[in-house]
């Protein structure tokens, strides 16, 4: 990784003496003792700020004088811990095209304790600094096959939380029948949130068919207003067994209270078929049917929509 210049060299002398008459009225009653414990205490915080600088600059040998010289100045100091751990990232060596042990060895690591010690150390931009580990790691493991069993072990997510969602959607759209698995089509969803709910809604549709408790987790961090109004009404609302499974139910739902949503569904794919699913399709039907003024087989359309989920029937019928 590439360096920086390293700091100067730093010169700190302690005044010779102190003319305690001459200071200000709040501080003339202070004991010499106590100036030099400020004195010592700013010390250590320069020190401090001094090793944080230079890993955020990504120094590793600058860090490695800084850090030295705070621990000479106060080898207590709390922080050392995590400082030395992200000056050992910096000069972490990720090897092209590793061993799958050592590639989730270097995932752990990363996502981990150099996590947590960036949370600590640097307070803001953690992602930041972490990204350039993350890019790195994704490069490495740009041959891995995904694998439903250790499925952070792909470039996509390791991309998509450096924030490099373009090539995060580019390594998730290599994995075969994606959209047919909860994890490429949550990262896909996530990767494209930025576009806004529209372009989103169809897959998280099929996510919440396929996967509610994970469609739930990722809806609620997506940062989109349409969204997050459905969801705090569909929580107020919705009748269900008060479980995240719940979720799955969401989309037939959705359409209930916002017919627009309807031409979206019509796209998304379809999947196993599963209650939740069958009942928003039969739900797009029943909308159609209204539309076109078919009443006999609006009759039995409802008919089957109360037979198969009661919640759902007793909404649909709350605005007709």
């Amino acid at each position: 990784m590439p360096h920086a210049d390293s700091l100067s060299e730093q010169t700190f002398r302690r005044p010779a003496s102190a003319d305690f008459r001459a200071l200000p009225n709040h501080l003339s009653r202070y004991h010499p003792r106590m100036q030099l414990d400020i004195f010592e205490h700013s010390r250590e915080v320069m020190l401090r700020n001094a090793a944080v600088e230079e890993l955020r600059r990504r120094d590793a040998e600058a860090a490695v004088s800084a850090i030295a010289a705070l621990r000479a100045e106060n080898p207590a100091e709390p922080l050392l811990p995590a400082l030395g751990r992200l000056c050992a990232a910096l000069r972490l060596a990720i090897p092209r095209d590793p061993e799958r042990a050592r590639a989730a060895a270097l995932l752990d690591d990363i996502e981990g304790p150099v996590a947590d010690a960036a949370r600590q150390a640097l307070g803001g931009g953690v992602t930041e600094w972490l990204a350039p580990l993350r890019v790195e790691l994704a490069t490495a493991i740009a041959g891995f096959d995904f694998d439903p069993a250790a499925e952070n072990l792909h470039p996509a997510p390791l991309l998509l939380r450096a924030g490099r969602t373009a090539d995060a959607i580019a390594a998730v759209e290599t994995i075969p029948t994606w959209r047919r698995r909860p994890a490429p089509l949550a990262w896909l969803v996530e990767s494209r949130a930025g576009e806004g709910f529209a372009v989103v809604w169809p897959m998280l549709a099929e996510l919440a068919w396929m996967a509610p408790k994970r469609a739930r987790a990722l809806a609620a961090g997506l940062g989109l207003t349409e969204l997050d109004r459905l969801i705090h009404d569909f929580d107020a609302g919705f009748e269900g067994d008060g479980t995240a499974n719940d979720f799955a139910c969401f989309p037939a739902w959705a359409l209930l209270v916002d017919r627009s949503l309807a031409a979206g569904l019509t796209t998304a794919q379809e999947g196993a078929l599963t209650p939740a699913e069958s009942c928003a399709r039969l739900v797009l039907r029943l909308l159609a049917l209204e539309r076109r003024g078919r009443h006999d087989d609006l009759i039995a359309g409802r008919a089957k929509l109360r037979a198969a989920h009661s919640a759902l029937f007793a909404r649909y019928m709350r605005d007709r």
